[in-house]
């Protein structure tokens, strides 16, 4: 997922409770929105306490379209 820092994602709780976040921190294999984590490559929530990662997550970002000025 191509975003930056200060981008604005959408997080499905749930697959359906949707959450706009702002991104804080972007490295190469994860993006973080203050204090959740995503995949880089699925969106997938990374937890490890409710071991939520890639492969199995009860939540997602997608990256939100830019509005024109």
């Amino acid at each position: 997922m191509n975003v930056q820092k200060g981008d604005t994602v959408r997080r499905y709780l749930g697959g359906k409770v949707p959450i706009d976040l702002i991104v804080s921190e972007v490295t190469i294999t994860k993006i973080i929105c203050g204090p959740w984590t995503f995949d880089r490559a699925t969106g997938a929530e990374i937890d490890e306490d409710l071991n939520w990662g890639p492969k199995h997550t009860g939540s997602y970002i997608e990256r939100l379209p830019h509005e024109p000025n």
